[in-house]
């Protein structure tokens, strides 16, 4: 009788152990992990519904903030390829290869910048290229189709920088940003680190640069802080623009165009505000210098009269 009851008691347990699909039955397609959204972005785009495609570090988060979880440890040891930045935010990297042990697991690193469209491009290819050989797979219209989307936005980027004439603004950004601010045809004066290692020395020659500068935009990378250009903008006169380094983290920036075209039009819609802004400032400033002009001239014309009449009252005295 005490038999049948653990029996009885275990059967559930059993059944539900059974039941756990393995990683095959779940699903047959290769799983591929990608450290960044800048990578996983354009793979998405590549496979589709054909791989399972797994983003360690979510778009809004610096990969520097990066917590493992027991989910990316599965997947990695499951995966057949991982695509990494190989930037150094991504220190944790080798502690979850470990965690993973995936001996048959294929690395590769994309080189180079992602976040101008030239730089892009290059991802594009070479992250096309190494899918179609680990998966035997053939993305050669694809890999063209997306670059075509790059070079489309490239343009319209070259038209509005021509059309502002962004060569002769001058602006402070996020390390991070430079080389997209760059692109967008602004002339980057001076860059600066994550707030948080930031002396008050090193700020206060941020805003120094700004003034003597005659700085226009103030640049932030919301991935690392979206607030502390506001402070300096607001001292000189500049206008506070924030971006976005990794697509997705934003609607409607799920792909690199689309979030090169974002990031565009905050930098040229903020440039637009300071030029109307500053036209703002320069009328308030001359009629304040009109109004200390009057003020001085009515104060001497009222001195002049006043003096006027004490000489009056003092001849009409001795007359």
């Amino acid at each position: 009788m005490k038999k049948s009851f653990m029996l009885i008691a275990i059967l559930p347990l059993l059944i539900a152990l059974l039941s756990i699909p393995t990683v095959k039955s779940v699903s047959s397609k290769p799983i591929i992990v990608c450290t960044t959204s800048a990578i996983g972005s354009i793979v998405e785009e590549y496979v589709g519904e054909e791989a399972d495609v797994v983003v360690l570090v979510q778009a809004s988060l610096c990969p520097a903030d990066y917590d493992m979880k027991p989910s990316d440890i599965y997947a990695v040891s499951n995966a057949k390829i991982l695509l990494k930045q190989n930037i150094p935010g991504e220190f944790w990297l080798q502690g979850l290869l470990d965690a993973a042990g995936n001996t048959n697991l294929t690395q590769v690193a994309i080189p180079g910048a992602y976040n101008t469209p030239q730089g892009a491009e290059n991802y594009i290819r070479w992250v096309g290229g190494n899918l179609s050989n680990t998966l035997g797979i053939d993305l050669e219209e694809k890999i063209a189709a997306m670059v075509a989307d790059v070079d489309e936005v490239s343009s319209w980027m070259a038209s509005q920088s021509q059309a502002l004439q962004t060569s002769t603004v001058k602006v402070i950004c996020m390390q991070w940003l430079k080389v997209f601010v760059e692109s967008a045809g602004f002339q980057v004066v001076s860059v600066y680190n994550p707030p948080e290692t930031l002396s008050a020395g090193d700020i206060t020659e941020l805003v120094n640069t700004a003034q003597s500068e005659g700085v226009a935009l103030i640049v932030d990378n919301m991935q690392v802080d979206a607030e502390f250009g506001g402070g300096i903008a607001e001292q000189v006169g500049a206008e506070h623009v924030v971006l976005t380094n990794f697509p997705g983290a934003i609607p409607n920036t799920e792909n690199l165009p689309k979030m090169f075209r974002y990031d565009a039009e905050q930098l040229y819609n903020g440039l637009t505000t300071w030029k109307s802004t500053s036209t703002l400032r320069a009328e308030r400033d001359q009629l304040s210098s009109q109004v200390t002009t009057y003020q001085i001239a009515t104060s001497i014309a009222v001195v002049v009269a006043a003096f006027e009449a004490v000489l009056l009252y003092t001849r009409r005295k001795r007359t």
